[in-house]
Formats: C-alpha cells, sequence, structure tokens
C-alpha cells in the first residue's frame, strides 16, 4: 500500500511546477553560525509528519528530524535524494532531531504553542496566534500567497487569533478564536470546504462553518468538531471517510452520523477515528488494511463510525490516525495499534497486518502518541520519546535508517533526552 500511496503522490509532485525556492538546496552545508544547542527544555508535544517527526518544547521551539524534502526540517536546506522514488538517502536528511530555524533564517523558531506537519511541508502556532509554515509549496499549502518553496518559517497570510491547526495531506485547516475556520492548500475534491474545488494559496473560509472547537484533515478530506461535541466532514468521500453513509464527494460539510459526545478525534489518509466521553473508540471510512479495527480488512471502506474493541483493562484516553493503521492510548499508560504492518508500525515485534488492536511492546507510561505515515511516536511521562515502524530517512530519530518493529528511545544531541519526571496532560496529534 505504501507503493501506491507514492504513486498517487508522484503526479502531483510532476504536475506542481513551482517557482524557484527562496533558499536554494545546497548538496555541501557551508560553515555557518547555526550550531545545534543542547536540548534546553521537555517535550510537550509530538507529531508524526510523513517520513519525518516533530516535537515541541515547554521554551517554545520546535526539533524535527527525518526527511527533509523541498525543506520541510526547516533548517534552511533540502535534501537532494539518491532514490527518487522512495525519497531516500537524502543529502539534508536528519537521523536525530535538529532545532527549526527562525524567519529569513535569523536564529530560531521560538515562542510556539502548537505544530503540525503537512505530507511535506510543516506549520507552527506562535502564542500571538499567528501561523508559520515552511517546505514544500507546489499546490499553495504554506499559505503564503505563491508557490515557492520555504526552507525556513514564512507567516501564513492572513491568520489571526488562531487557536488550533489540522493537517494531513496537502491542505491544512486553521482554527480561529470566534469558531470559523480557515483552508488552503489543494483542493481537488472539495477538501478547503469552500463550495468549489479550485485550490489556492492563501486561506479561504469553510462555508457556514462558525461554531467549531477543533479541526482535523486527512489527505484529501476535513473534519471539524462543534461545540456540540458533534463532527462534520467535507471533500473526498471515496471510501465513507466523510461518515455520512454515502459515498459521494462534498464540498461543504455534512454531519458525520450517530455519534455524539466526542472528546477528541484525528484523520488518517482515508480513514477517521473518534474517542467520545465514555472512553469508546469509533472508526470509519478505508479498511484496506484493517485501519477500521473490525477483525477484517476489505476494499469497500465503511461510510458510518463503527465501534473499535481494545481490550485489556481502562479505557482510551487519545486516539491517533496514521496511513494505513491506527493508535490508542489507554488510562493505564500502554499503547495499542492495528492496520498496516509492512514496517512493523504496529509495534509488536511482528510485520503482520492487523485488523483489531494488539499491545505496542514495551510501553507502558505513555501520556501522548502520534501516529502518521507508516511511523508512530509516544511520549512517556518521564519526558522521553520513543518511536517505532518505518525510518527510510531517518524518522525514528535514532540515528540509524534501519525500520524498527518494536520502540527505540529517539536521541536527542548524544545521549537520549531524559529529564526529571514531572505532570503532563495527555497530549495527541489530531
Amino acid at each position: 500500500m505504501r507503493i501506491v500511496r507514492l504513486l498517487i503522490a508522484l503526479p502531483l509532485i510532476l504536475a506542481a511546477a513551482a517557482p524557484a525556492p527562496r533558499r536554494p538546496a545546497q548538496i555541501a552545508p557551508p560553515a555557518r553560525a547555526h550550531q545545534q544547542p543542547t536540548v534546553p527544555a521537555r517535550v510537550i508535544s509530538i507529531w508524526g509528519g510523513a517520513r519525518s517527526s516533530m516535537v515541541l518544547l515547554s521554551d517554545g521551539t520546535v526539533w524535527n528530524w527525518g526527511m527533509n524534502w523541498h525543506g520541510k526540517l526547516g533548517d534552511g536546506f533540502s535534501s537532494v535524494f539518491s532514490d527518487p522514488v522512495n525519497f531516500a538517502g537524502g543529502s539534508h536528511d536528519h537521523h536525530t532531531p535538529i532545532q527549526v530555524h527562525g524567519p529569513g533564517d535569523v536564529g530560531y523558531l521560538t515562542s510556539i504553542s502548537a505544530i503540525m506537519a503537512g505530507e511535506s511541508h510543516s506549520f507552527a502556532l506562535k502564542s500571538d496566534g499567528t501561523v508559520w509554515a515552511w517546505g514544500w509549496n507546489g499546490l499553495g499549502q504554506l499559505g503564503d500567497g505563491n508557490f515557492a518553496d520555504s526552507y525556513v518559517p514564512v507567516q501564513v497570510s492572513g491568520l489571526y487569533s488562531i487557536t488550533a491547526l489540522g493537517g494531513r495531506g496537502y491542505h491544512s485547516l486553521a482554527l480561529r478564536s470566534d469558531g470559523t475556520v480557515w483552508a488552503w492548500g489543494w483542493n481537488s475534491a472539495g477538501q478547503l470546504g469552500d463550495g468549489n474545488v479550485i485550490s489556492t494559496s492563501v486561506p479561504v473560509q469553510v462555508v457556514g462553518l462558525t461554531n467549531a472547537i477543533s479541526v482535523t484533515s486527512g489527505y484529501q478530506h476535513s473534519l471539524a468538531m462543534l461545540a456540540n461535541h458533534t463532527l462534520v466532514a467535507w471533500g473526498n468521500d471515496g471510501h465513507g471517510q466523510l461518515g455520512d453513509g454515502s459515498f459521494n464527494n462534498s464540498y461543504t460539510f455534512v454531519p458525520v452520523k450517530g455519534l455524539t459526545n466526542v472528546k477528541q478525534f484525528s484523520a488518517g489518509w482515508d480513514h477517521n477515528l473518534a474517542l467520545r466521553s465514555d472512553g469508546t473508540v469509533w472508526a470509519w471510512g478505508n479498511n484496506f488494511s484493517g485501519e477500521l479495527g473490525q477483525g477484517f480488512s476489505a476494499t469497500v471502506g465503511i461510510s458510518v463510525p463503527v465501534q473499535v474493541h481494545v481490550p485489556g483493562p481502562g479505557y482510551e484516553i487519545a486516539v491517533s490516525g496514521g496511513d494505513f493503521h491506527c493508535a490508542a492510548l489507554r488510562s493505564d499508560g500502554t499503547v495499542w495499534t492495528w492496520g498496516a504492518n509492512f514496517n512493523g508500525q504496529i509495534g509488536d515485534g511482528t510485520t503482520t497486518e492487523r485488523t483489531s488492536p494488539v499491545q505496542v511492546v514495551g510501553l507502558s507510561n505513555v501520556v501522548a502518541i502520534a501516529a502518521r505515515d507508516h511511523h508512530n511516536l509516544a511520549l512517556e511521562a518521564d519526558g522521553s520519546v520513543w518511536a517505532w515502524g518505518w525510518n527510510i530517512n531517518g524518522q525514528l530519530g535514532d540515528n540509524t535508517t534501519i525500520d524498527r518493529n518494536t520502540p527505540v528511545e529517539v536521541i536527542f544531541g548524544s545521549t537520549p533526552f531524559t529529564p526529571t519526571a514531572w505532570l503532563y496532560l495527555p497530549l495527541v496529534r489530531q
């Protein structure tokens, strides 16, 4: 399935003949003033990007690692790949965390309150309510009014008073404090929710949505939670991922059927997860690899939410959707996964597809999870970050490119980053 997804994405790459990036790629980095400092603070949020990973520290800085295609790591450089099909062997990939540079490649990005990554670009929400983006911009996904890549953060145009971000593929969402939702980037299936299929490089308002409290998006679809804790969705519905009982695309939002009292939700590539206040988990959309957790896989998706039964004691406190797999965090600190497992992303020591939830090996005190692409991240209560699954570009952060079917610790600097324990609230990538 990974090969299929790359073949889908490749025409987009070839079709988006973007202007020259603001900073040209360099195969051999020159001497420069940026020297990566010792990690100064604790990890408070994690996010898994496509073949890359991100963390937000308590001091408001952002660190990431893995694939640096089109400058998505934000360090002022972009990788040139020896294997353009798999995007492997990038000259500026990083196999351990590095700090994101500041706008104009001056200093480092600071005062960040939230992070997000799309397929080939990354975002950060500043404490002043502005949004900053970097990476590939061939479809306008940086939102700065043009289609030029940027290897360091640039400001998304016209956004203010933003409280949350949502993104995954080639479009992005932002939630404003007044409950309106704004979208930009690729719009081939109406995933921007503005009533048409015209892509845009500046944010446009999702039509009629004024009482949202959270947002997220998949490959070509988007979702929002309303103030009454129900969900609405819009965009591509080819696998039933809009959850309205049909398989019909919608350019404006439609209600997800049968879900109330939603506490948290997450979009996978073509499927979704929702966590209700009673601790139950629900899924809908594509089920090609058993990512809906029903004990079987099928070529036809499920267009209304169905309950996922996670075994064991306790109850679920967070869910996260990967490309063709899912993860759930239980109240006892264990992590459970299901779906595709060709790179070991299930984390049970095998590469066997799992159509029902199984427990990830070796994790018992987790406070946050992030499933994305074909790898996963987990944050433990002692501040350590763990990763498993696909590692072709070093996205697991263990200073190798070896796939792992059980978790390994992310290496910050020369030694694993394990600060003194403190109290965390559960954090989860949408």
